[in-house]
């Protein structure tokens, strides 16, 4: 079991290795950019760009005209958007804050690391000086474990209260990602598509109330968004579903049945209702999508649309649930969340995955 400084695709990161699992954390923008089994398919299931990406801090204007903006020149994995999640507006801007939020982009530091017979464990934060904020995670796994357990405290550093938006931007791509192949679920009841144009062509009807998985197309046939249309040529749409109220957790699990390969997240469901469903099939044709991406985005969040900041203050609440959260005058917010990787043989086993009584602390 270690702890060690690496480089991942040119980027500085550190490699967390239990001996079951092999996890990479960027240091640029904190994101989670591979996790691998040690034993089974080396196959990482997290989105890494068709492009080259940078270090945040060495980004420059001029790099518009290939990356388009900072966010997109570092992104990768799962990543976290913190303050707001979506756009920015016009006004912020032009104070240079760009979409999804600092701690996207920002340069984080080690706060310690240990190694134990038992346990590895990783601490690391970053400062959000325009939301005011610190985040503080820590990253633990056990000996043998095939779960990566995750905590993250959010620091409010104004005295006053602060308003912000959350979400665990979680993003597959190939070879995990397969069109036609594998398979999503959730823990889901109500859902909505994006309300308005989120990208072209669509293959979704726009600002409509469904329920998971059955969502209504543009053709006005149900699509299922258990899987991304291997007939579809090109698509891009967006999606909001709350999780059951009824149930104190909340999750998603992901599964290639051809790579014998499921990935499933678990969660407090108070401090993330929502999971944005996000699809990027080919679609984008501008720097630096470029026409090449397949990406699903498994996005759980306290905000139901990747709207900016405003959007979501304006809009209050859906569904009865708030759109946006408080954080105290100089407090903090404590919230985590599981990863679970495993191998899967048999389509029972797989098919268990999809279900929701399957406990990844336990495994």
């Amino acid at each position: 079991m270690h702890i060690r400084n690496v480089i991942f695709k040119g980027r500085q990161g550190w490699e967390l290795d239990n001996g079951v699992l092999q996890l990479v954390m960027l240091r640029g923008g904190g994101h989670f950019a591979s996790l691998m089994l040690k034993n089974g398919p080396r196959i990482n299931p997290l989105w890494n760009p068709v492009w080259q990406g940078i270090e945040p801090w060495q980004y420059k204007k001029n790099d518009d005209r290939r990356y388009s903006c900072k966010m997109l020149a570092s992104i990768t994995g799962h990543n976290v958007c913190i303050g707001w999640f979506g756009s920015s507006s016009p006004s912020e801007e032009r104070q240079g804050l760009g979409a999804h939020g600092e701690a996207t982009v920002a340069r984080w530091r080690m706060v310690r690391k240990s190694v134990s017979g038992r346990t590895i464990t990783l601490v690391c934060e970053c400062d959000l000086p325009a939301s005011m904020m610190r985040l503080r995670r820590t990253v633990r796994l056990a000996k043998g474990s095939s779960c990566v357990k995750v905590r993250e405290v959010i620091i409010n550093l104004a005295r006053r209260d602060l308003p912000f938006t959350l979400c665990e931007h979680v993003t597959f791509g190939p070879p995990f990602l397969k069109k036609g192949v594998t398979q999503f679920n959730m823990s889901a009841t109500q859902a909505h598509t994006y309300p308005g144009e989120f990208d072209k062509p669509p293959r979704l009807k726009s600002d409509m109330a469904f329920s998971w998985p059955m969502a209504p197309g543009v053709d006005g046939k149900p699509v299922d968004l258990r899987t991304m249309d291997r007939a579809k040529r090109r698509s891009a749409d967006f999606s909001a579903q709350l999780m059951d109220p009824a149930c104190d957790q909340a999750w998603f699990s992901a599964v290639n049945p051809e790579l014998g390969l499921t990935v499933m997240y678990r969660w407090n469901r108070a401090d993330f209702p929502w999971v944005g469903n996000w699809e990027e099939n080919y679609a984008k044709q501008y720097r630096p999508w470029e026409g090449k991406t397949l990406a699903r985005g498994m996005e759980f969040t306290n905000t139901p649309f990747p709207e900016g900041f405003r959007k979501a203050v304006e809009r209050g609440t859906m569904h009865g649930i708030p759109t946006f959260r408080w954080l105290p005058a100089q407090g903090r917010l404590t919230m985590g969340f599981e990863i679970t990787m495993k191998r899967v043989t048999r389509p029972e086993d797989w098919r268990t995955w999809q279900g929701s009584n399957l406990q990844p602390s336990d495994s």
